[in-house]
């Protein structure tokens, strides 16, 4: 049996501007980094050891497992691994989400017919793929095949290392979807939050989604960096 805890990265420029990111590199911003150490420090306050750590190979995940192990204290090689990527968006990719929003799909923002329940969020990478003329872009059965390639080889050397807790840094819309394609139920959304973390079981060759978007150890970090006793240890 394997636990995978699946994090998404902490925010960045893209992000805060509302673009589409996509298969774009982009760096974390300082809550970025800020987020992604705090949730370390929420791990290691928790006691989970990590055996492995897999993560996208886009700079924005690399950056975020690189600050999670900071804040957990613990020195483990970070792999990488294209099959966790963000979904391409083809020629959409660094536009405006309000541009795109209204081009693909004839609203001002597309996450508003998703929170509403008028669209899944499936339909979303659909339609994209659909307007691009390029035939770059992603539709749903790409991302989640390939994320669920990508989890399978990890399950793989995992299994070799007898290995039982892996963390997986990857991004906000390719893990939902997969997540959901495995039973994940975490309705009318369009993406994870940052610096959360969903886990899912593996076992007898199956995933189980155990639960997801969990910011509380993200939030305990935070609240750690706040206190006396953080502020005493960091100023020795």
């Amino acid at each position: 049996m394997i636990h995978f805890y699946i994090v998404r990265h902490g925010e960045t420029a893209g992000n805060v501007s509302q673009l589409i990111q996509g298969i774009t590199n982009s760096q974390l911003n300082a809550r970025g980094r800020k987020q992604a150490l705090a949730l370390g420090r929420g791990l290691r306050a928790s006691g989970l050891m990590i055996d492995r750590v897999v993560a996208s190979d886009l700079l924005r995940a690399q950056e975020t497992a690189q600050q999670i192990l900071l804040g957990m204290q613990v020195k483990l090689a970070i792999e990488t691994d294209k099959g966790l990527r963000e979904e391409n968006d083809g020629v959409f990719e660094g536009r405006s989400l309000k541009d795109v929003s209204q081009e693909v799909f004839g609203v001002p923002d597309y996450h508003i017919l998703v929170r509403s329940g008028k669209m899944p969020l499936e339909a979303i990478p659909d339609g994209i793929h659909a307007a691009d003329a390029t035939n770059q872009a992603e539709n749903t059965q790409q991302v989640v095949s390939r994320y669920d390639f990508a989890m399978r080889r990890i399950v793989t050397a995992a299994e070799a290392a007898n290995e039982t807790n892996v963390l997986v840094v990857s991004h906000g819309t390719a893990s939902l979807l997969w997540l959901r394609a495995h039973g994940g139920d975490l309705p009318n959304r369009t993406e994870l939050t940052n610096a959360s973390v969903s886990k899912v079981t593996y076992d007898n060759g199956r995933f189980k989604v155990d639960w997801m978007d969990n910011t509380e150890f993200r939030d305990q970090g935070l609240k750690e960096e706040l206190s006396p006793q953080f502020s005493s240890q960091v100023h020795r």
